[in-house]
This record gives structure tokens, C-alpha cells and sequence, in this order.
């Protein structure tokens, strides 16, 4: 038995990280365009697409972009798919990018100009760097978010 289950251990622990191939980008989100997605495939060792990056804004009724988040998903996955930058945690996130965390400037935000998301279950961490963001009011304590820019990195852990 401790010989089987030890080969299992392996064979699933081996399945859930593809080894990929570095990618640094930019990526550049405009709220007057929000038909444009931006998004890049990540490739594994072998050359095949293993997921997709890309970013996705979040609307309120009056089409105002309020969040955009930064999303990872397998390759071939559905659009509703879920992203595999999420974890177990509810809240803002290092992927997330808010009009209203954003409006008093990039470094005054919750997490900074800086970021990086570890994936330990993929083997993989992201770098992200904000280069800039605007925002402006649609209420007293409600932001849009016009633009914002990024700098990705994707990497083997």
C-alpha cells in the first residue's frame, strides 16, 4: 500500500505543473475601448498554449468599468472558467484592479505598484508592475477606471 500511494502522489503532483516557456509583456487596458481585449497565450516547454493571461473588466449597471482583473485561465477553458489567479480569499486581490483603490495613485494602493502572485499548484508566479492608472469620479465615493497599464511577468517558480 505505501508504494502505491506514493506513485499516485507523484503522478498527481507532476500533472498539476506544466513547465513553461518565461514571458514578459505589457498589457494596457482603456475603459473608451473595453471591446479591445487584451490577452496573451503562455506556452509550455513543448511549444503547446497551456493557459491564457489576460485582462477583464468588471462593469456597474451604468457601464462604468470599476474593476479590472488580471486573469489566467487553461487553455481551451470557457470564457466563465474560473481564474486561476483566485485562491481560497474573497476581497481585493494583487490581480485586481480598482478604480477605488486606485484613485489616491498607484503606490498609495492596497498593494502597490508592485505585485507578485505565487501559484505553487502551477509552478508559477506572476510579476506585475503598475506603470499607470487613471481614474476619475462618477460620484462622490465612486471611481472609473479610464486606463491602466502593466508590465507581466510569467515564470517557473
Amino acid at each position: 500500500m505505501p508504494v502505491t500511494l506514493l506513485v499516485l502522489t507523484l503522478l498527481s503532483t507532476g500533472a498539476a505543473t506544466t513547465r513553461i516557456l518565461p514571458v514578459r509583456t505589457s498589457a494596457r487596458f482603456k475603459a473608451q475601448f473595453p471591446e479591445e481585449h487584451w490577452f496573451v497565450p503562455i506556452k509550455a516547454s513543448d511549444g503547446r498554449t497551456a493557459y491564457v493571461l489576460s485582462l477583464e473588466p468588471d462593469f456597474d449597471v451604468g457601464h462604468h468599468v470599476l474593476t479590472v482583473e488580471l486573469v489566467l485561465r487553461r487553455a481551451g477553458s470557457k470564457v466563465d472558467a474560473p481564474n486561476l489567479l483566485r485562491g481560497k480569499w474573497h476581497g481585493l486581490q494583487d490581480y485586481d484592479f480598482a478604480a477605488g483603490d486606485l484613485a489616491h495613485g498607484v503606490k498609495n494602493s492596497a498593494f502597490g505598484e508592485k505585485r507578485t502572485v505565487s501559484l505553487k499548484n502551477l509552478g508559477l508566479v506572476l510579476r506585475i508592475v503598475v506603470t499607470d492608472a487613471t481614474v476619475s469620479p462618477i460620484s462622490a465615493t465612486t471611481y472609473q477606471l479610464d486606463t491602466l497599464g502593466l508590465q507581466v511577468e510569467v515564470d517557473n517558480l
